[in-house]
């Protein structure tokens, strides 16, 4: 619905609470019931609309009166304009309302949450003067206070309720990378909407209710830093401002909190990192599907709360079109470290694959029948694996290592992350008690193992780091703020994926793909942003299997299993070629 008569600086605002409402209500059902009725211009359009929500117990015009006023006040509900318009309704247009007398059961039951009728008690004394207004001019009074409301309502909206005052840009350090923090100030404490975009790589924060009132900066602007190389701000709807950074890198934000004001307004405070593409990803698969996520105060230990940035200013060179914008990422006024117009569509590159061979060092892992260690399994069985994935022209593999050497569980997973891999691959061989077990098992991360088994075989190798001794340094991945959280919970279902795909490439191998997808919480598989898995190549315990993990023609034929399984999850699931 909109109202073609008015034209001034508030149409879009007015438009919009009018189409809210409208929105909510089944119009279509009752609107032949008013119109039929005789009602017509304004007051047709409303009571049409607004009074579809309520069941009409009579046919008398002071019904009509009493919804019509339910329609103005759901336009006016929430706004500072509300108190005065229900004070003028009561004056003018509720006579009956106020003097209930012995229908103060169905008064309250329709008025109950308009306070004002229950302070104005006096008003009932003059109401017995005014049923004698005649029908146009009581039609003329509600058409002159609907307009009233609807101003009103326009103008002290919440969307004049929040405000961005300023904001700011800086270096931070996350996890040994580098990264950009970027301060949003408002006037009030701010829960945003944070969403990410590719072609370009885009970081978009939805802001309700909030206008731009940065003083001497206007609504969009060269940045030029780091990570990002512009801004813009604008209303893609009445009720959310949106801020928009335009991105060099496929940079997600690994951190997002909230801080009380400093020397501006409240501060909202996202930290971005290059995550690489199947991370970013990850991230923007993850922040569509968890649109209610709230960002609270940081964690009391995050020693980069008070890392340094500046204010964005005027001065900073604004892009004169969207021509001009892109061939400023390209030149890379900051000069970032890849090319500013990648996108996810990987041009000349390969796909990264991070080969983690289990155990190694002073941690043997299990020990076979015959004297096999499994670090010596798991370490062959690697190097193989990346022959035949470099092989295919398409694949860049990464091996953990290289040799017989120790690494902590979450070392592993911090030098995948910093390879920006695509996927995670351990590679493991399992003992059981018995000695008739045998075949390949499958595991992903979980917060809940799939069975007693698979929860036991979690605690042995999530105990390899004990080996070691405690390890200080290392931040609790459980410990990590709601994003990261998100991001795992994502990177999850992408690894069911991939667990899916090897299960079909090994259904010819000894055991086959009985022993199926299973799932608990294995520390090294909790990388938060790309897919991961663990695969238990099988069991040294059983004589048979124990045999074949020794062979190298069965690793071949294993590893091109593997090979095949991760080729064709990133076909479908993975960054373009």
């Amino acid at each position: 619905m909109v109202l073609p008569c008015y034209a001034g600086p508030f149409k879009g605002r007015v438009d919009y609470q009018v189409n809210r409402a409208l929105a909510h209500s089944a119009a279509g059902q009752r609107r032949q019931k008013f119109t039929n009725k005789g009602a017509d211009g304004l007051f047709g359009l409303i009571t049409s609309g607004f009074f579809a929500d309520f069941e009409l117990r009579t046919n008398t015009s002071q019904h009509l009166v009493y919804f019509y006023i339910h329609a103005v006040k759901c336009i006016c509900q929430g706004t500072n304009a509300h108190f005065v318009i229900y004070l003028i309704f009561t004056l003018l247009l509720f006579p009956d309302r106020l003097g209930c007398g012995g229908r103060k059961t169905e008064c309250q039951q329709g008025n109950a949450d308009m306070p004002v009728f229950k302070s104005i008690n006096l008003i009932c004394l003059v109401m017995p003067y005014l049923p004698g207004l005649s029908q146009y001019f009581g039609r003329m009074a509600l058409a002159m206070v609907t307009w009233l409301c609807v101003m009103l309502s326009a103008m002290t909206s919440p969307l004049a309720q929040n405000s961005v005052t300023g904001m700011r840009i800086g270096a931070v350090t996350v996890d040994e990378s580098p990264g950009l923090r970027l301060v949003v100030e408002t006037r009030s404490p701010l829960q945003a909407q944070l969403s990410l975009l590719a072609d370009p790589y885009r970081l978009v924060i939805d802001m309700p209710d909030a206008s731009w009132q940065v003083n001497g900066l206007p609504q969009r602007g060269d940045l030029g830093i780091g990570l990002a190389s512009a801004y813009r701000f604008g209303l893609p709807k009445p009720d959310t401002g949106r801020l928009v950074i335009e991105l060099n890198q496929p940079a997600a934000p690994v951190r997002a909190f909230t801080l009380p004001p400093a020397s501006g307004g409240e501060r909202f405070v996202v930290d971005l990192v290059n995550v690489g593409d199947t991370a970013f990803m990850v991230a923007a698969a993850a922040l569509k599907k968890s649109p209610g996520a709230t960002f609270a105060a940081p964690p009391a230990d995050l020693t980069t709360v008070n890392s340094p940035t500046k204010a964005v200013s005027q001065q900073m060179k604004l892009p004169k079109s969207k021509r001009a914008l892109q061939a400023n990422q390209s030149a890379g006024a900051s000069k970032p470290d890849i090319d500013s117009t990648l996108v996810p569509k990987r041009k000349n590159r390969r796909w990264v694959v991070f080969i983690d061979a289990g155990h190694g060092g002073k941690d043997p892992g299990a020990i076979g029948k015959s004297g096999t260690k499994e670090k010596a399994v798991t370490l062959a069985a690697a190097r193989d694996l990346a022959k035949q994935l470099a092989a295919t022209g398409k694949i860049q593999p990464i091996l953990a290592r290289r040799d017989d050497r120790y690494l902590r569980l979450r070392e592993r997973i911090r030098l995948a992350r910093r390879q920006q891999a695509d996927v995670f691959v351990s590679l493991h061989a399992d003992s059981a008690q018995s000695g008739k077990a045998r075949g390949i098992s499958v595991f992903t991360l979980s917060d809940t193992a799939s069975d007693k088994e698979a929860a036991a075989l979690a605690r042995k190798e999530n105990k390899a780091d004990l080996i070691g001794g405690p390890d200080l340094g290392a931040e609790d991945p459980d410990a990590a703020g709601e994003l990261l959280r998100m991001f795992q919970r994502e990177s999850m279902n992408q690894s069911s994926h991939l667990a899916a795909a090897i299960l079909t490439q090994i259904r010819d191998m000894p055991g086959g793909d009985r022993r199926g997808h299973r799932f608990a919480g294995f520390a090294v598989l909790k990388a938060p942003d790309m897919p991961s898995v663990l695969v238990e190549m099988g069991f040294l315990s059983n004589r048979d299997d124990e045999k074949n993990l020794r062979n190298s023609d069965y690793l071949r034929k294993l590893n091109s299993r593997l090979t095949k399984a991760i080729i064709n999850y990133l076909n479908a699931y993975g960054p373009k070629l």
